[in-house]
């Protein structure tokens, strides 16, 4: 007994979550700001200074979007951020407990701060850096381009730094990625118990969800419009952990299948997923996670066999009611949308009307309603996911040209 206590609770140590912070992190947060800034060694009459001025309060918490690493349950470090104006993502603090530093938690972080980014479609992130901290920005892509006095530090100077974030979406020509069936995905060999706690609670609200198999990109590349990459097999329960949990392993990236459906009088059709999914309300191009079933005998995935494979899962449409446009990616921070646009020759309405009928009678009745798209505008909704957004602008700038 005391054994499986001991390995539950080194298992629990290597379980890492990202979770939007709460107003009563203000004062854990504050610690973790203190005790980070002080690792650098700063003088002792600077620290309390320091500590007299600077605080993570409840407005903060409430005002911005502030997220929490998490281990063990226990707060390790903290993200805030914030729009600055039409173009740029303020990164205000970014502090990492320093019993976690060198571990990848600021990278994590960061990560996520690109995601803030796009999803209020903003093109650059601004931060000010610690003194000591230039070269781990650098590092990950972040350029100065001006500086302002210290007041940590008589006669320095703090870079003031930038980062320039690329479009989202790309035409793509070719893609080459297969299956790795020699080794089983990390992220779910490490925290196999914690999987099976997080599913166990996901089932309990959501029972008919089904533990099927899922394809993680573990890495990838794309250069020129070619997309290539390896797969590892996992399961759906370790997948829908590593998205509740902030997607903490940012070497693996969701690999989904999208069929962008263009009715004949012009108009984008999305899903609105329904409530018994996974992805209760949110709203998308039909598509969805590649799978096993996907894979050719040797050994690479057929990402256009996916794709028409839930374009007849979710709107009953087959290969001969639709004519293929141009093969798209987005790429959406943990997510990377492989899309085909679909022309169907029908109008928005009835094509509609068409795709429900197939979805109410169908066993899974993924689809809750059909979301009619006609100009941009109609995707500022906030339940439209980022790549679908991304995706829809591109198309109806690609049009309007």
């Amino acid at each position: 007994m005391l054994l499986i206590s001991c390995l539950l609770f080194l298992e629990k140590l290597m379980t890492l979550k990202l979770r939007p912070a709460v107003l009563q992190d203000a004062p854990v947060l504050t610690d973790i700001l203190h005790r980070s800034k002080a690792s650098w060694g700063y003088p002792a009459d600077k620290m309390a200074e320091f500590r007299k001025h600077w605080h993570v309060s409840e407005n903060k918490i409430a005002s911005m979007t502030v997220l929490v690493a998490e281990k063990a349950d226990v707060p390790c470090a903290f993200l805030s951020a914030t729009p600055k104006d039409g173009e740029t993502l303020l990164v205000d603090d970014l502090f990492v407990d320093p019993s976690v530093q060198r571990q990848g938690n600021g990278a994590l972080l960061l990560a996520r701060a690109e995601d803030i980014a796009r999803s209020h479609r903003l093109t650059r992130l601004y931060l000010e850096s610690d003194l000591h901290a230039e070269g781990f920005y650098q590092a990950h892509g972040f350029k100065t381009f001006s500086h302002k006095p210290s007041e940590m530090v008589l006669g320095k100077e703090l870079p003031l730094m930038e980062k320039q974030l690329p479009p989202s979406v790309h035409a793509l020509h070719s893609f080459d990625v297969k299956v790795d069936r020699e080794q089983s995905w990390d992220f779910e060999t490490l925290n196999a118990a914690a999987i099976d706690r997080h599913w166990k609670k996901v089932m309990s609200a959501k029972n008919q969800l089904w533990n099927g198999r899922n394809l993680m990109l573990v890495e990838h590349q794309f250069e020129n419009g070619a997309l290539t990459g390896t797969c590892r097999e996992t399961s759906f329960s370790s997948f829908l952990a590593w998205r509740d949990w902030g997607a903490v392993d940012i070497t693996s990236h969701n690999l989904i299948g999208s069929a962008v459906l263009v009715s004949a009088d012009g108009a984008l059709l999305y899903g609105v997923m329904s409530g018994h999914t996974a992805n209760a309300g949110k709203i998308y191009p039909p598509g969805g996670n590649v799978d096993p079933d996907d894979v050719r005998s040797d050994g690479s995935v057929d990402l256009k066999a996916a794709i028409y494979r839930e374009l007849l899962e979710e709107t009953g449409l087959q290969r001969n009611d639709v004519n293929e446009g141009a093969l798209l990616i987005a790429f959406d921070g943990p997510r990377i949308s492989v899309a085909q646009i679909f022309e169907v020759p029908l109008e928005a309405e009835p094509l509609s009307q068409k795709i429900m009928q197939h979805s109410l009678g169908s066993e899974e009745q993924e689809l809750s309603g059909v979301r009619i798209i006609r100009e941009k505008a109609d995707l500022h909704d906030p339940m439209i996911v980022s790549y679908a957004r991304e995706i829809g602008m591109h198309w109806f700038d690609q049009r309007a040209d």
